[in-house]
């Protein structure tokens, strides 16, 4: 059994983790949204929402908007309590489901937000035959999610990098994932039933934004358990933590990120 030291340690790094991927790529996310559609004072349907983060700055992007986030995690969840505490408690909604269930009434929301959720999901046709379901006629969606074969690019190119990310990839699969899920987007929109559909990228990059924001996502620390579960072997993490040190003194490091958004609309009722 996990020690819960290690537990609480590992929650807390990645509570840590996903608000420096917000801070790395929503002001790229929120014009783009609104580009598609997002307004103040729509009801929205937040898949995945984890610790809160994103639930917090639609909220305060969108002051008359109303937020039903839905996250299968108690622990996230909780977390998501405190980092909302200060929010008026009608405008929004804390829900404990899988996202492939929810036991959410129909026609209920008018935008539904994916992040970084479609990666992970086991079945992402039922997710999104369950969001057409809540979302109401001519209602809109938007997936925000990753392609390794595209996002990513790493400067020097360095093999331990491209090792691990291909053991993450392998590991994320046999935990039923799916890291190339970005270039099924649009298919998987199409046979959901929805329409309007689209798929643009967002680029972050190191040379507007620095090194700093994207080191959370490759620090060595983040990839410590694979080596405990026995999916990384300690050789490996070892390079990759010797090659890591090696980049952050690189005069010419570099990161760009690669961001998928694909985008459809729920068809109007027909009389």
């Amino acid at each position: 059994m996990d020690d819960p030291r290690l537990a609480s340690s590992r929650l807390h790094d990645d509570v840590a983790r996903l608000q420096a991927q917000v801070r790395l790529s929503w002001a790229k996310e929120l014009p783009a949204l609104i580009r598609l559609g997002l307004r103040d004072g729509m009801s929205i349907l937040e898949v995945g929402s984890g610790p809160g983060f994103i639930t917090q700055a639609l909220l305060s992007s969108l002051p008359h908007c109303t937020v039903s986030a839905v996250e299968l995690d108690p622990r996230m969840l909780a977390a998501a309590r405190v980092q909302l505490a200060d929010q008026p408690p009608d405008r929004f909604a804390l829900v404990q489901a899988s996202m492939l269930m929810t036991d959410l009434p129909d026609d209920g929301f008018d935008f539904a937000l994916a992040r970084f959720v479609f990666q992970h999901l086991s079945a992402p046709d039922m997710a999104l035959r369950e969001i057409r379901r809540l979302l109401k006629p001519g209602g809109l969606i938007a997936i925000v999610d990753i392609d390794d074969a595209l996002g990513g690019l790493v400067s020097p190119r360095c093999a331990a990098f491209d090792a691990l990310g291909q053991k993450v990839r392998e590991l994320q699969a046999r935990q039923a994932g799916d890291r190339e899920v970005g270039r099924k987007l649009w298919r998987l929109l199409a046979d959901a039933g929805f329409a309007e559909l689209g798929l643009d990228g967002l680029v972050v990059h190191s040379d507007e934004l620095g090194l700093t924001p994207f080191l959370p996502q490759y620090a060595p620390d983040r990839y410590r358990p694979l080596v405990a579960a026995g999916g990384l072997s300690p050789d490996a993490w070892d390079r990759y933590r010797a090659a890591y040190d090696a980049f952050l003194v690189e005069p010419a490091a570099f990161i760009l990120q690669l961001i998928l958004l694909a985008s459809g609309r729920k068809p109007p009722a027909t009389s």
